[in-house]
């Protein structure tokens, strides 16, 4: 028995009071992923990249508002929302104590982010909070400045709209060619 007690002060314990006082998780743990509404710009990429599902990012009825949703519940808790978030809004932390009471919907957390609407059609097709920053991005790029004012007009344009303008353009110089 004293040759027990010689062990266990030679190696430390092997076992924490958990219960009755807070466990310190190791430096790369995965937790419950924490949402930063500021940082999030709706590029939707967390949503794409869970195999889960857990991350949910839809259009409301009125289409003005981008609401993005994650549900713990469904979380696998992977880190895949983490590695493709270029500004941070999604991290893992240090929680995995996920218990509620009767209720789920404290496992679900939202956001909701405002549309842009097309310059042309007039139909909404991306948070506003992206266009800033990829208005943002392209003004440490760099462009030629007759392009960048070019690239800017491009980003309050929808892709059916663009795909419509380069059509347009293309018949005008072939018909330019022809003659």
């Amino acid at each position: 028995m004293m040759k027990l007690f010689d062990i266990t002060e030679k190696y430390g314990k092997a076992t924490y009071a958990y219960p009755f006082e807070p466990y310190i998780v190791p430096e790369n743990f995965r937790g419950q992923p924490e949402y930063t509404y500021e940082l999030c710009i709706g590029c939707a990429a967390c949503g794409i990249a869970c195999p889960s599902n857990a991350i949910e990012l839809k259009m409301n009825e009125a289409q003005t508002k981008l609401i993005w949703e994650f549900d713990c519940g469904r979380c696998i808790f992977c880190g895949r929302c983490d590695e493709v978030c270029p500004t941070g809004a999604v991290r893992l932390g240090n929680s995995f104590e996920l218990a509620v009471k009767f209720d789920k919907s404290a496992l679900i957390q939202h956001g909701e982010l405002e549309m842009e609407k097309c310059s042309c059609c007039g139909k909404p097709m991306t948070p506003k909070r992206l266009i800033n920053y990829t208005l943002e991005k392209l003004s440490t790029a760099n462009l030629l400045p007759g392009r960048l004012e070019e690239a800017k007009k491009y980003l309050y344009i929808c892709p059916e709209c663009k795909k419509a303008q380069a059509v347009e353009r293309m018949t005008k110089g072939l018909e330019e060619a022809i003659k």
